[in-house]
C-alpha cells in the first residue's frame, strides 16, 4: 500500500534567494569599506594597516559566507504522513520538523530542523511553482494531518 503524500513539491529556481543575497552582501561591504575609510583619518601609519587588515578579512568572510548560502540544493520537499522530508538531488535526504523562518508574501525561507543535526535552509520562491503555491503554503502552516485511528473531535450536539 503507497503511503498519502500530504505535500510534495520540487524546489529548482532559487533568483530571488541569490538576488537578496548578493544585495545584502553588497550593502554588507559597502558599509564596511566606508567605515574603514572613515577610520584610516584617524588612524596613525599602523593604525591604517590594521584597519586595512580588518576590513579586508571581513569582507572576505562576508563575501565568503553569501556564496555558500547561494548554493542552495534543488530537490523534492515533502509531507508525508506528517513527517516533513527533503530529498536533494545529490546527497542524503533529510528529515524533521519544519518552521517558516522569513514569508514574504511570495518567498518563504524554511528550516528543516533535524534536532541535533544541522538544519537545512530551503529558500522557496513563487515562481515557478505558481500551481502549487497554495497548496505548499498551506502544508507549512496548517497542521498535520490526522494520523489514521486517532479520536476525532465529535460534532457539538444540541441536547
Amino acid at each position: 500500500m503507497r503511503e498519502s503524500v500530504f505535500s510534495e513539491v520540487r524546489l529548482r529556481r532559487f533568483d530571488v534567494w541569490r538576488a537578496a543575497l548578493a544585495v545584502v552582501a553588497a550593502i554588507a561591504i559597502a558599509t564596511l569599506a566606508a567605515w574603514a575609510m572613515a577610520m584610516l583619518d584617524s588612524q596613525s601609519n599602523s593604525g591604517r594597516a590594521s584597519v586595512v587588515a580588518l576590513a579586508i578579512v571581513l569582507g572576505a568572510g562576508t563575501a565568503a559566507i553569501a556564496v555558500s548560502l547561494a548554493r542552495a540544493q534543488p530537490g523534492l520537499l515533502a509531507c508525508r504522513e506528517g513527517v516533513w522530508t527533503f530529498a536533494p538531488d545529490a546527497g542524503a535526504v533529510r528529515t524533521g520538523a519544519l518552521e517558516v523562518a522569513i514569508d514574504l508574501g511570495a518567498f518563504l525561507l524554511i528550516r528543516l530542523g533535524e534536532g541535533r543535526r544541522a538544519s537545512v535552509w530551503l529558500p522557496v520562491q513563487r515562481r515557478g511553482l505558481e500551481s502549487q503555491w497554495h497548496a505548499l503554503r498551506c502544508a507549512v502552516y496548517g497542521p498535520p494531518p490526522a494520523a489514521a485511528g486517532a479520536p476525532s473531535a465529535s460534532p457539538l450536539s444540541s441536547e
